[in-house]
């Protein structure tokens, strides 16, 4: 408070400047606790807005990460192994159709190819597997296959693309007898679910439309191919592109054949001998993704390795 030294006569004036003073001073007072507390009360809330969207951020990260939900219903799938052995330098790939049933038990058709190139000859085998599956919160799982040739193998596998797809490993493939393990081999491939959603029934013989499709050929001589391969609905299919492996050796060329699709989703391509050829060609496929994509092997093969690839609905 502000002190004044004035006459009697003006002390009742200096009295009521005091009073204007203190007046004064009480309402500067009042005005700078209610600011503190206004800045108080917007300084937590301002902490408080980032704090509850990072607390609900990461509560709804552990929420989508606990709904990797498993695969159920039909997948295709195709997988290729690499061996360092002498007998098996032709590798092997196995295309089929892994049928989840959503509780645990999986089952399904299969094309199995030990490609030539080592002691051992090229061997086509199809036929049907049974076997388990499990998954964790995730996405990471197993699969236990049993191949009705006496063939067991142990996969892990990643579920993918909102749980339509799968990224597949081999940990163990057990051969009929007492040969059991890996023993020298890396095997891994892809799951692709048929349906991408609801139901969508394959019709007998319907695949129409052009893929774009990407083979790869295993040891001992690598290589590549990129396809346009044409169905036109009716039973007829054309296959254009171009063949790479080292050296670089490029071929390009055509074929034109014939195709087939069972209710499965499963089918098959025949290109009969071409012009300037004596061999011709069949291969197995699978449809994926709705009839956007499908899953390729060829089979019987008269080359060295295996060729398997996958295709994309152009």
């Amino acid at each position: 408070m502000i002190r004044y030294f004035r006459t009697d006569a003006l002390k009742g004036k200096v009295t009521f400047r005091q009073v204007e003073v203190q007046q004064a001073q009480q309402a500067r007072g009042i005005c700078n606790r209610q600011s503190m507390q206004c800045h108080r009360k917007f300084h937590a809330q301002t902490l408080l807005c980032p704090t509850a969207v990072l607390v609900f951020a990461l509560v709804m990260t552990g929420t989508v990460a606990a709904q990797v939900a498993p695969p159920v219903g039909p997948y295709g799938f195709v997988l290729n192994a690499t061996y360092n052995l002498p007998f098996l330098r032709g590798g092997a790939a196995i295309l089929g159709l892994m049928n989840f049933d959503g509780a645990g038990n999986v089952s399904g058709p299969y094309a199995l190819e030990m490609g030539s190139g080592g002691a051992n000859p090229k061997q086509s085998t199809a036929g049907s597997f049974t076997g388990t599956y499990s998954s964790n919160p995730d996405g990471t799982g197993t699969i236990s296959m049993a191949l009705d040739n006496g063939d067991n193998l142990t996969l892990i596998m990643v579920i993918d693309n909102n749980s339509r797809g799968l990224q597949l490993a081999a940990t163990s493939w057990c051969f009929p007898g007492p040969v059991c393990g890996l023993y020298g081999a890396v095997v891994s491939g892809v799951g692709e679910a048929q349906f991408n959603g609801g139901v969508h029934p394959i019709r007998a013989g319907l695949l129409n439309g052009s893929y774009g499709v990407l083979l790869t050929k295993s040891a001992p001589t690598p290589g590549t191919s990129l396809q346009v391969v044409s169905f036109d609905g009716a039973g007829n299919v054309t296959a254009s592109g171009t063949f790479v492996d080292p050296g670089p050796n490029v071929q390009s060329g055509t074929l034109t054949g014939t195709y087939s699709v069972n209710l499965d989703g499963t089918g098959t391509i025949t290109f009969p001998p071409q012009a300037g050829s004596l061999m011709g060609q069949t291969w197995a496929f699978v449809i994926t993704g709705g009839h956007s994509g499908l899953l390729a092997l060829q089979t019987n093969r008269a080359g060295d390795g295996t060729l398997s690839g996958i295709g994309r609905l152009q």
